[in-house]
């Protein structure tokens, strides 16, 4: 009997932020909070402003470390109406506000924001992948593999055109800082501890995708009872 750690923690594991990035992450965290939770007041005259500007968008989501997939959808619509958001503090007559404002204002910080949410962009397109019903092993070891391929074009990509960070790309003022790439080889290298000795073999992962492509039978015995979690 064969038992798997679930695949889809452990690739949500793989993506930890860093010291810098955890602090930018929680700093918009505060921000969406201050705006929605200081009062009720302050939340629906923020929502006017969104009506009144056109905003895309007509309110902030609220990160929960419950849902995996939460960090990234925060950032998507932090993202979009980050400008917004600025003139809105601006306009506020509080000590809190002024310092989110100046937090806005800063270019290296928001570029960080653009990185991450490019990042947590890939991340949760790979998250929505692996879940659902009717996928195999194969399906979802498919996935990580193609995601591993992928992150390795990021490495090139970061440091010349930023084809796969569009994000990031808006933001970059100057030369692409070396953290980032850093950052990159530090998610290649979770993956690949993760993921490069996994424990089902390639023939194993064949005759569950199609049995008649196995070609070598003495990699597993006849009578494997396989389960996995």
């Amino acid at each position: 009997m064969i038992s798997n750690h679930c695949i889809i923690h452990q690739s949500v594991l793989c993506a930890s932020l860093g010291d810098e990035y955890g602090e930018v992450m929680d700093t918009i965290m505060m921000l969406v909070n201050f705006l929605r939770s200081t009062s009720a007041l302050q939340h629906r005259l923020l929502r006017t402003f969104f009506t009144e500007a056109n905003v895309s968008y007509d309110d902030l989501f609220v990160h929960n470390n419950v849902r995996w997939l939460s960090k990234g959808k925060v950032l998507e619509r932090f993202w979009a109406i980050r400008k917004e958001l600025q003139t809105f503090l601006e306009d506020q007559n509080s000590v809190k506000a002024k310092a989110f404002s100046e937090f806005l204002k800063d270019n290296k910080k928001i570029e960080s924001v653009g990185f991450w949410a490019d990042i947590m962009s890939h991340l949760n397109d790979l998250n929505v992948k692996l879940q659902g019903e009717k996928h195999t092993i194969y399906n979802l070891i498919s996935a990580i593999r193609a995601f591993q391929k992928k992150i390795e074009f990021f490495k090139d990509d970061i440091q010349s055109q930023l084809f796969h960070l569009p994000r990031l790309l808006e933001e970059r003022k100057y030369e692409t800082d070396t953290k980032y790439v850093q950052f990159i080889e530090k998610l290649i290298n979770n993956f690949k501890d993760c993921f490069d000795d996994f424990v089902l073999g390639k023939q194993l992962l064949l005759f569950i995708q199609n049995t008649f492509l196995v070609t070598d039978i003495t990699e597993f015995p006849v009578e494997a009872n396989l389960t996995w979690k």
